[in-house]
């Protein structure tokens, strides 16, 4: 009973603080053009553009130095940086709001094969995390399961919508696989329960996609686990294959093309140095996991994490970052920093830029609206007063979604003023 006291009291505390402060309404629909003047342009499409205007009008670029209409809402950017908003994959957001409360956390599930599960629904837009993450540019999300082999469809959201219904950017196009990890022990009987453990996950993986490839649907019955897989055998949805090490990946590969996956995307650590032949070859792009991080072994160099987008990039493996599914939804609003990393360790800097923009794009097929800044596309950008990949200088002003300002307070910026007058602490 005390146990059940204290879980009701310590959600009612958590509810009670997130409807103190309110989060920010999402912003309407661009109703003028809007022309951001003077300002350096980050396109990611590898050129830098200075002393440039960009204007949009309903949701759209229009122009890049071309005449501003006498109607635009004009911004002077002088002296700024205007960047495509920074795209966050392969991560939780949306879908856990406190870990440690169990009725908010909406990412874990029981079984291990769960294709038909769509995180798309359970996409909270109401979160009081996502308008931290979107203050250093994160403007677009992939919420994905943090568990599991088979572990569900994810959709592209944008981070400023009402409902999932007007979030949403691309719908159930990923499915997400988690190759099975060969664990090791110091016991042999265990290192033997595991490898048995495995080789039955693995084979019911294969049973799976062999049986989603015969897969003829009868009239009024579903299979609902073939149904979310066979998309990705048809290129109607893009295979994301986490691995742990370099055996998986070439095991995934062969899988891959075993069963003629027609999109496949890997994601992976510096652990995967040794096989980057075998992945350029492969044709997949790959999505450096966790580059913050130690060496994947204790005989690799402690810099090699930081190095490795810059010999990926050198195989001309088409490659982006993310900060990984399980943990550090709350961090990921650092994504911007771990390119300026890859930066700092020899990638060029525009390189880096699109290893969390147009790169990902290209890999979750959005491409042709989103990631870069090109007349046509989404005007979904933002200016900052510095480098948006240096923590020291990147300082969010405006943000634009699909052309709509939003609003960039947040509960973190609300509690800092508050405070910050409390005890009149200077700047």
């Amino acid at each position: 009973m005390k146990k059940s006291i204290f879980t009701i009291l310590s959600f009612t505390l958590c509810i009670s603080g997130m409807v103190s402060a309110q989060r920010p309404a999402p912003a309407p629909k661009q109703t003028v053009p809007v022309a951001i003047t003077g300002a350096t342009l980050h396109t990611a499409t590898g050129s830098v553009v200075p002393n440039a205007s960009i204007i949009f009008d309903k949701g759209k670029i229009t122009g890049i130095n071309t005449p501003v209409p006498a109607n635009a809402k004009v911004i002077n950017a002088t002296g700024k940086h205007v960047y495509p908003g920074f795209i966050l994959v392969n991560n939780s957001l949306g879908l856990v709001e406190v870990s440690a409360t169990k009725a908010t956390v909406d990412f874990v599930e029981s079984n291990g094969f769960v294709p038909e599960i769509r995180t798309l629904i359970a996409f909270n837009t109401d979160s009081h995390v996502i308008p931290t993450v979107r203050t250093n540019g994160v403007l677009l999300a992939q919420p994905v399961l943090g568990n599991g082999i088979l572990k569900g469809t994810s959709s592209v959201m944008n981070l400023d919508g009402w409902n999932w219904q007007d979030a949403v950017v691309s719908t159930d196009n990923v499915l997400h696989l988690s190759w099975p990890e060969l664990r090791k022990s110091t016991d042999e009987k265990r290192n033997k329960e595991f490898k048995e453990r495995r080789d039955a996950n693995i084979t019911e993986l294969k049973t799976l996609f062999a049986r989603a490839k015969a897969y003829q649907p009868k009239t009024g019955i579903k299979d609902y686990k073939l149904e979310a897989i066979a998309p990705v055998l048809t290129g109607e949805k893009i295979l994301f294959a986490q691995v742990s090490g370099a055996n998986d990946a070439l095991e995934v590969i062969k899988f891959a093309q075993d069963y003629g996956v027609k999109k496949t995307v890997l994601l992976g650590d510096a652990g995967l140095e040794s096989v980057l032949d075998e992945i350029k070859r492969s044709g997949f792009p790959l999505i450096i996991t966790n580059p913050h991080s130690l060496p994947p072994n204790e005989s690799m160099s402690p810099r090699l994490p930081y190095e490795f987008a810059k010999k990926v990039a050198d195989k001309g493996i088409l490659h982006g970052l993310d900060y990984s599914a399980r943990k550090d939804f709350s961090d990921s609003r650092n994504l911007p920093f771990l390119a300026g990393t890859t930066a700092a360790y020899g990638l060029d800097r525009e390189k880096a830029l699109q290893s969390i923009t147009l790169n990902l794009a290209k890999m979750l097929g959005i491409d042709k609206e989103y990631g870069s800044l090109e007349v046509g596309k989404s005007a979904t950008l933002f200016i900052s007063d510095g480098d948006a990949l240096d923590q020291l200088t990147n300082n969010v002003t405006e943000a634009f979604i699909d052309g709509r300002q939003i609003d960039l307070n947040n509960q973190q910026k609300e509690l800092y003023k508050r405070y910050k007058e409390k005890y009149s602490v200077a700047e």
